[in-house]
């Protein structure tokens, strides 16, 4: 196998490996930080941009391996009667590498689409995950919030109430006042009354005996 094919072969081992390491039942933490991990490496860019170049050069052996086949094809068609052979033989070999190359490249190709759609499915997954707990938590702390909110309404209404029964007393009491100040009032009015009406007849009783004296 040439030297380009087996580098496709060991690239195709490889998106083996990490389509099962992506589809292992890995526990949710391990999972997020291994995605996390390699999410935020700095050599991500770069590992990119040499796939990309990498999976061009793989894209074009998978066209060279069909134009071979297509070649082959062409000039020697299916059911074609040979005599010689050992050409028959080169032939069948040269059609079979060509068809291995094919599948081999085509795999490659196909797997690497399936790799990085599973991984794209998994990281919107994982951040999904993410926004998820975080709105759980936000959700939490505004119920939490929203209890506590509730409860303090709850206390100031009963201390409105306590208020508003100790309002309603003074108010009591103050009317209670009023009426007790009117009747002092009215009691003290009524005194400076008998008091001036017994001067009075003091005064009048005193005149009497000063004219009887007189006389």
């Amino acid at each position: 196998m040439a030297i380009q094919y087996s580098l496709t072969f060991a690239i195709l081992v490889t998106e083996a490996a990490l389509f099962c390491l992506l589809v292992l039942p890995l526990p949710a933490k391990w999972r997020k930080h291994m995605l996390r991990l390699v999410s935020t490496s700095p050599a991500l860019d770069k590992a990119m941009y040499s796939l990309k170049v990498t999976f061009g050069f793989i894209f074009l052996l998978f066209v060279d391996a069909i134009n071979k086949l297509y070649s082959i094809e062409e000039r020697h068609p299916e059911g074609e009667e040979m005599h010689d052979y050992t050409f028959e033989a080169n032939l069948k070999a040269t059609k079979f590498y060509a068809q291995r190359n094919l599948y081999l490249t085509g795999f490659t190709l196909f797997l690497s689409f399936i790799l990085q759609r599973t991984s794209a499915l998994i990281f919107q997954v994982v951040q999904r995950e993410e926004e998820l707990e975080r709105v759980q938590n936000e959700t939490h702390t505004t119920t939490k919030k929203q209890k506590e909110i509730i409860d303090k309404e709850a206390g100031y209404k009963k201390q409105v109430d306590v208020l508003s029964t100790e309002l309603k007393d003074l108010k009591q009491q103050q009317r209670d006042y009023e009426t007790l100040k009117l009747q002092v009032a009215q009691q003290d009015a009524e005194y400076q009354r008998l008091a001036d009406e017994r001067n009075a007849l003091e005064q009048h009783d005193g005149a009497k005996v000063e004219t009887r004296k007189d006389i």
